[in-house]
């Protein structure tokens, strides 16, 4: 039960606990029940998770910023001022700005056609076979061929970046893993080695390698793109596609609704990702005190913001664990809000948008096992996926 200290409601939970980790969802609810700002004595942290509050804070980057750190290791906390993810104002804004060069609506719509040809063949692949496990066979397909193809990074290299991703996103947690700080400083020295002979030519990595000639952006300045790029793109989006897969084949329903109108795909995605938001948190801090809905967090107090948390705020969204695809959720929060929302979110849109496209005209049914969840810190996911695509029976109608 929550606690009264002064004007803060307090709760002891542990959102890193492996419980937690892998069910976070009966905690999430106690710390919105709790209050709107909650103090979590064992990482002396404010917790902000309803819905409007978690929408308000992630519109308030003079007042809540990420430069002194987003994370709960020093190790994850060493990239303040230098990574996009925990940058403010100005240098912010001119990293990110770079950054969404390759992910502007013409490049996407460019390379759309060839992301559908590739998962089309991928699902062809797999319809009507055995059993397989989702998250490897059919989620991580497309994440890193995307991000090679927008971006021109080397093949070599390319079969270590979900590695990389898992592991860096695992950091953001307190007590750093050793083995996560090897394969992180793995990472490090494979970005750290590109340079323009390393790259596709006319690539976009290729076009900020030439911006260095001509004096626009430093080669740290580069580098800080590639990897802000690359790392938060791969297992985000894919933790959300085994999250998609097994949303529709759980709810036969659903599945059916969206084969006869795959104009909802759209809708089919973001609900998914609302459902079961892939980012789990990010930390700031308060640059003055912050009111949270009639709760002060003073000045210099670190605060987590919950996005999946508050994207099943009961306040916000009628029956919130449930999946809907006819729900209005076009402000979920997922990706975020505010100046640091997702770079990526359309290329990840994209990508979950033509594999239903694929699933639906290859008029298949959808059959999931238990999955396995992972205990990734940062991110909300599935570790394994047992799944089949079957063949649609004859004479039952989509």
């Amino acid at each position: 039960m929550p606690q009264q200290t002064s004007d803060r409601p307090v709760l002891d939970v542990d959102l890193f606990s492996e419980a937690s980790l892998r069910d976070p969802y009966e905690d999430y609810k106690a710390i919105r029940d709790a209050g709107p700002a909650v103090w979590l004595p064992g990482l002396s942290v404010y917790a902000i998770g309803r819905f409007a509050d978690v929408q308000r804070a992630l519109r308030a980057p003079e007042q809540l910023v990420s430069g002194q750190g987003n994370g709960f290791s020093d190790v994850w906390n060493a990239g303040r001022g230098m990574n996009v993810l925990q940058m403010d104002g100005r240098p912010h804004s001119r990293l990110r700005n770079t950054i969404m060069r390759p992910l502007s609506p013409a490049k996407l719509r460019e390379a759309r056609q060839d992301l559908k040809q590739l998962v089309v063949k991928r699902v062809q692949s797999l319809l009507g076979g055995d059993s397989f496990n989702a998250m490897l066979s059919l989620a991580a397909f497309l994440p890193v061929e995307a991000v090679s193809h927008l971006v021109g990074l080397p093949e070599i290299g390319r079969e270590r970046m979900l590695a990389w991703a898992a592991a860096t996103f695992n950091l953001i947690g307190p007590d750093p893993h050793a083995d996560d700080l090897a394969v992180s400083a793995e990472a490090r020295a494979f970005m750290s080695s590109l340079s323009a002979d390393s790259v596709r030519a006319g690539s976009w990595a290729g076009e900020l390698f030439a911006a260095v000639d001509t004096g626009r952006l430093t080669q740290t300045e580069v580098l800080q793109a590639i990897s802000a790029y690359v790392i938060p793109s791969l297992d985000t989006t894919i933790l959300a596609k085994g999250h998609l897969l097994h949303d529709l084949a759980a709810n036969p329903g659903q599945w059916a609704a969206l084969r006869q109108n795959p104009g909802k795909i759209p809708a089919a995605v973001l609900e998914s990702a609302r459902r079961n938001s892939v980012l789990r948190f990010f930390s700031r801090v308060a640059m003055e005190d912050y009111d949270v809905s009639g709760v002060t967090i003073p000045k210099g107090a670190r605060v987590m913001i919950l996005y999946a948390c508050a994207n099943r705020d009961e306040r916000r969204y009628p029956d919130p664990d449930l999946y809907d695809i006819d729900r209005d959720q076009r402000d979920l929060l997922a990706w975020g809000t505010g100046p640091h929302m997702c770079a990526g979110m359309n290329l990840a849109k994209l990508e979950m948008e033509v594999l239903l496209e694929a699933l639906v005209e290859a008029d298949a049914e959808l059959v999931a096992g238990t999955p396995t969840m992972g205990l990734n810190r940062g991110l909300y996911g599935y570790a394994d996926l047992p799944f089949q695509i079957r063949r649609a029976a004859r004479g039952v109608p989509a």
